[in-house]
């Protein structure tokens, strides 16, 4: 949006340098993100919020800078002249399309150069074509806001209807280029032909041209919506469809019609012949909003008075009553985007100064139970952050046919999703992080490691629930299986005693190991099996672990912390070949039943065909003394011995 200096400087008198008044302005909440100076005019391109269709106005922004300077406006609004009603017919077939529609006819005008203040307020915006009709229309519409279109009165054949297109019917525009409709298309007919596309274009039919002679003027509401999506069917973006899909105020409608016409009388030589309205006007109730004094400056953080809140909302134009704290304030009829008592509480900021808010935290209450979930869940973050992994955040809205890829059927379906691949919230985070990888293996990067906490949602036994999941994923050649083991094992130690790793069977994974404390379920991990790699086209295993974090947080262990040991560790090597029906568990256990053993790492691993050689490291250390080397090979000796008694085990 564009508007010019000189143009506002007819409704207020502003004293102050064109960069101060961009700061101003961009500090209120309207963004100009440009001023530059065009032919002795400063002109400002502004950025408008959706929300705030007076904006697009020369008298609405003349407002807003009236407001902030605290500088009385001078608008002369155009009186309505009763005129003869039109025989005419204006059939409106759907009233929420169009609520409301007016066309004046003026007679006898003569198409010449436009007036020079019009020419050239609308050289700096609208780009002016110097046609007195079009420019008038122009001028009206950036004056006030709302759009109007001029006909060619005579080139007009019956009646006018704002109706819905008919598929693939025909319209050529003033531009010169043929568009196919469709239904979602509003357009403006007569008897035989399309005249315009509502709220869009005018048709080349009726365009006026130099020999026109009287123009029908139309001015009207048009359904956001439909503007919205009548304009990506044809995929056409103009000045009115901007101003028509962020909503119009039908009162400058009508006196943007108005000043047209008298426009037209002085300029171009006319006479106003007769106007029909339908349906009736409508009918704006001002809205009552009670705020109280207290609330406010709570809310904003602030200890504003109230003669200065009074103050700031009146230079706005609302209407105010006091009682005691409170204030009965009544917003102006265009302000359409005022509904509740924050919307107020903003208009106060925006003119008390955004700046002039100290910047503090809000006071907040929060559930002890919910803090402590949040201090949980970043400990582990940070747990896993310190092993090396990276953390990833994804949608919770998934497609229902990935699921069912992966065979899950518990998933909660959504009723209206926006898109097919869109259309169910994720039953785990294990679809998310798979493609989450693919993304970064297509682009050539390995040894990944990846967590993600976040909800899962599911149904069961016709209940819905939503829980708190971790999911850690690792893949290149050094984070394979037992790296992914390990870093479980090291999180785990810190969280739970005597957990437990127990192999089973579970769906998309090979070689599963789940696990428990006691009796009670925590999770999984496993290497996601060749079909589901093959689905999603990637040639690399996965190692996946999937832990419930709820589960957790219930079996979490008290920390009690020790000094480490002043005396040396020391450690000797075993090398065994392991046959592929023994579980690392019972020679791990046996390491760990001895004295003085203070961790083991393993350091190589060797396969073939039916076994596996590993090289294990074994440390030995003392919280009271320095071993000596005889004890130390005691202890060792007796590992191996023990060892070696076990069925499919061979000590190097």
């Amino acid at each position: 949006m564009r508007f010019n200096l000189n143009f506002i400087k007819e409704f207020i008198e502003i004293d102050i340098e064109p960069t101060k008044l961009k700061d101003s302005l961009t500090m209120a909440g309207m963004e100009v993100e440009h001023i530059e100076k065009v032919e002795g005019d400063w002109v400002f391109e502004v950025e408008i919020t959706s929300n705030r269709y007076d904006w697009l106005s020369m008298v609405g922004i003349a407002r807003e800078i009236s407001a902030i300077l605290n500088k009385k406006m001078n608008i002369k609004y155009p009186k309505i002249k009763e005129k003869q009603v039109l025989e005419r017919k204006i059939i409106i077939e759907n009233q929420n399309d169009c609520p409301f529609y007016v066309g004046r006819v003026i007679k006898n005008i003569k198409v010449k150069d436009s007036p020079e203040y019009i020419y050239k307020n609308l050289k700096c915006t609208l780009n002016s074509i110097n046609n007195n009709v079009v420019d008038i229309t122009n001028y009206c519409m950036l004056k006030w806001g709302n759009p109007l279109h001029a006909f060619d009165e005579d080139k007009i054949e019956g009646n006018i209807y704002i109706r819905r297109a008919k598929n693939n019917e025909k319209f050529i525009g003033i531009d010169g280029k043929e568009y196919t409709l469709k239904e979602e298309n509003l357009v403006i007919s007569d008897d035989k032909k399309i005249i315009a596309l509502a709220g869009i274009m005018g048709a080349k039919n009726t365009e006026i041209t130099k020999d026109t002679k009287n123009v029908f003027l139309e001015a009207a509401i048009f359904s956001p919506i439909t503007i919205r999506r009548s304009k990506r069917v044809v995929g056409i973006d103009t000045e009115s469809s901007y101003r028509f899909e962020r909503k119009v105020f039908y009162k400058n409608l009508e006196f943007a019609s108005i000043e047209a016409t008298s426009l037209l009388e002085k300029f171009a030589d006319g006479f106003y012949y007769g106007y029909k309205e339908v349906p009736k006007k409508p009918i704006i109730k001002e809205k009552k909003i009670i705020i109280s004094i207290s609330s406010l400056n709570n809310y904003l953080g602030t200890n504003i008075k109230r003669k200065n809140i009074v103050g700031i909302l009146k230079r706005l134009d609302f209407k105010i009553k006091t009682k005691k704290d409170k204030l009965i304030v009544s917003q102006p009829l265009y302000r359409l985007d005022i509904d509740r008592e924050v919307d107020i509480y903003e208009e106060v900021a925006r003119l008390y100064g955004y700046n002039n808010i100290e910047t503090r935290i809000p006071p907040t209450s929060v559930n002890p139970e919910i803090r402590s979930n949040y201090d949980f869940k970043n400990e582990i973050k940070n747990l896993l952050v310190n092993l090396g992994f990276n953390e990833i955040i994804s949608y919770s809205i998934v497609a229902q046919k990935e699921l069912e890829r992966l065979k899950y059927y518990n998933f909660i379906k959504l009723v209206n999703p926006l898109r097919e691949e869109e259309n169910a919230l994720r039953v785990d985070l294990i679809l998310s992080m798979i493609k989450t990888i693919r993304y970064n293996l297509n682009r050539k990067r390995e040894n990944l490691k990846f967590f993600e906490l976040a909800n899962v949602y599911f149904k069961e036994n016709n209940k819905i629930y939503e829980k708190p999941t971790l999911c850690i994923s690792v893949i290149g050649e050094l984070e394979n299986f037992f790296y992914l083991k390990g870093s479980i094992e090291e999180i785990l130690k810190l969280l739970v005693d005597n957990f437990y790793f127990k192999e089973d069977r579970l769906n998309n994974f090979d070689n599963a190991l789940k696990i428990f404390k006691e009796n009670t379920y925590i999770g999984f991990l496993g290497k996601l099996n060749k079909i589901v790699l093959e689905d999603f086209d990637i040639k690399t295993n996965i190692f996946f672990a999937n832990l419930d974090i709820e589960v957790l947080e219930n079996l979490k262990s008290h920390k009690f912390y020790k000094p480490f040991s002043i005396y040396p560790s020391i450690w000797h090597d075993i090398s065994l070949t392991i046959s592929k029906n023994v579980k690392f568990k019972e020679i791990e256990n046996i390491i760990k039943s001895k004295p003085y053993i203070t961790d083991i790492k393993i350091i190589n691993i060797y396969k073939t065909k039916d076994t596996e050689v590993f090289t294990i490291r074994i440390f030995y250390q003392s919280d009271q003394r320095t071993l000596t080397s005889q004890e130390i090979n005691t202890i060792h000796n007796s590992i191996r011995e023990e060892l070696a008694k076990l069925n499919g085990v061979i000590i190097k």
